[in-house]
């Protein structure tokens, strides 16, 4: 296809993957560990590569903000029960990257870029790769960060 009138047509691109949501009625909170914290903003920040936008400190305030309980992070452990059939997950939910065509993706498309490049300018306009939205799901207690890892790269 010719980049020029590929890049002129198209709006957005997503990639989505299913995980397996943790089953409510036998989920059980815990406060998070700080290695645990450590290694979660490690997954999240190694998506950026070597440019990364934002702090360590501006993502777990963020992650504070949206998902801590009495300004703690807690963490979703489902050890089984009638209604899961013993697995501790019942149904899925879905874990999703987007990548909003830009003015300046539309150009660097135009000029053929590589892949790596179109992603590197696509996160730093905002977008969020499949393991960082499910890093996010993870602290909302969706599914556990297991469920994330074998579905998503990094």
């Amino acid at each position: 296809m010719d980049p020029f009138n590929f890049a002129d047509s198209l709006l957005a691109v997503l990639g989505q993957r299913l995980v397996r949501r943790t089953c409510p009625d036998c989920r059980v909170d815990r406060l998070a560990t700080e290695e645990e914290i450590e290694e979660l903003l490690g997954d999240y920040l190694n998506a950026f590569g070597a440019e990364v936008p934002v702090s360590r400190d501006e993502v777990l305030a963020g992650w504070i903000q949206r998902h801590a309980a009495e300004g703690q992070l807690l963490l979703h452990d489902s050890e089984g029960c009638e209604k899961c059939d013993q697995t501790g997950f019942r149904g899925r939910a879905g874990i999703h990257e987007l990548m909003v065509v830009s003015r300046e993706l539309r150009r660097m498309i135009q000029n053929g870029a590589r892949a790596e490049a179109l992603q590197a300018m696509a996160m730093k306009e905002g977008m969020r790769t499949l393991r960082q939205d499910g890093i996010e799901k993870v602290l909302a207690g969706q599914t556990t960060i297991e469920e994330v890892r074998a579905s998503s790269n990094v």
